[in-house]
């Protein structure tokens, strides 16, 4: 007789597929694992998301009833047949376990990846913090990809408290690079959506335009999410650059850029680790989340809010690519990466975690 646990694995992208064999050999010891594969992107969510304006929050709209649509399909047909179930999609899974209340159901779920911020709009920051509230007494624990965010989470939603753990993150980039991004120039490469802070990348060009005319900056990132206080001429923004040739754009780069806002959440984790994946030079904002997954022995950091320390290790980089200390650096990352923010080495970490409340 059988005696292993199962496992369910709600993925974030479809990816993933291709390397499906390969996870399962890694759990069969000890697990029988199963994969459902859900997509944060279909066709209309990546049209929405290039329209201006109310393109962003229609794609949002559009995204939550992909995830709902998913949740509603694991909640009919995949409900009791695991020991656990662990979503690496937190829409899905908060969908998931919103239907496991309203429906006064129990299941073994656990969630990797909370993410949750303030919201201008007071009403709606209420309504989304009482949904989370409401539909997460169903989860068994909350993952979250940096320390400092257990306290800040615990903290916002108390009942909560006892079910956030801390996991560092990972993904197998390999996967997702199906397009080439070419530039006739040379460029700095910048990217990304969640808590950036392109407006003291902005200052610091602007500082650079002066000192060092022919450094020029590429940001990729998506309509609605960018407002500069100065758009200097040697910073271009690129809003057509999609998942599948990010990659290819960070890696055809001089050095990486990740500017971040000095918050206490997790910022910049997966263009961190794609660039380290690249191995590429990086020059992130020294916030704690960061200090999580990378030190000084990998990374060069500058202080948040200060384009003027920015603009100094920007140059300082442009200048000193070559050098043996800074080259190590891009080495050194690339081989943590390989050692400990692969996909697998991720999951093991996850499952360490849930194995724990089975």
């Amino acid at each position: 007789m059988n005696n292993q646990k199962r496992i369910l694995f709600v993925l974030d992208s479809h990816k993933y597929k291709e390397n499906e064999n390969v996870y399962k050999k890694e759990f069969s010891q000890e697990y029988i694992s199963d994969f459902y594969y859900t997509d944060y992107e279909n066709r209309l969510v990546r049209f929405l998301h290039g329209i201006s304006g109310i393109g962003s929050f229609l794609s949002l709209i559009s995204y939550w009833i992909l995830s709902l649509i998913s949740a509603g399909d694991l909640f009919l047909n995949k409900r009791k047949q695991y020991d656990s179930k662990v979503f690496i999609n937190p829409i899905v899974g908060v969908f998931y376990c919103f239907l496991l209340v309203l429906f006064n159901k129990n299941d073994k779920v656990s969630i990797a990846g909370f993410l949750f911020v303030p919201k201008k709009n007071k009403v709606y920051f209420a309504l989304r913090k009482y949904f989370v509230r409401f539909s997460y007494k169903k989860s068994s624990i909350i993952i979250v990809y940096s320390k400092s965010e257990v306290l800040f989470y615990s903290e916002c939603f108390p009942t909560l408290a006892l079910k956030f753990k801390f996991v560092r993150y990972g993904r197998d980039y390999d996967l997702f690079e199906k397009k080439t991004f070419k530039s006739e120039t040379s460029y700095i490469a910048s990217g990304g959506v969640s808590n950036r802070d392109y407006n003291t990348l902005a200052c610091a060009m602007e500082i650079l335009k002066k000192r060092q005319s022919d450094l020029h900056c590429k940001i990729v990132t998506r309509p609605g999410y960018l407002s500069l206080k100065c758009h200097p001429s040697n910073l271009e923004i690129l809003y057509n650059i999609r998942i599948d040739a990010f990659g290819s754009f960070l890696k055809n780069s001089m050095f990486v850029v990740i500017p971040l806002k000095n918050i206490i959440i997790s910022a910049g984790h997966m263009s961190l680790l794609e660039a380290m994946f690249r191995g590429k030079t990086i020059l992130v904002t020294d916030i704690p989340s960061i200090r999580d997954y990378v030190d000084d022995e990998m990374v060069f950091f500058y202080e948040p809010d200060d384009p003027s320390d920015l603009a100094d290790k920007i140059e300082y980089l442009s200048n000193n690519l070559m050098d043996k200390a800074v080259i190590q650096k891009s080495i050194y990352a690339k081989s943590v990466f390989l050692s400990t923010y692969c996909f697998i080495p991720f999951l093991k970490r996850i499952v360490s975690e849930v194995d724990k409340v089975m």
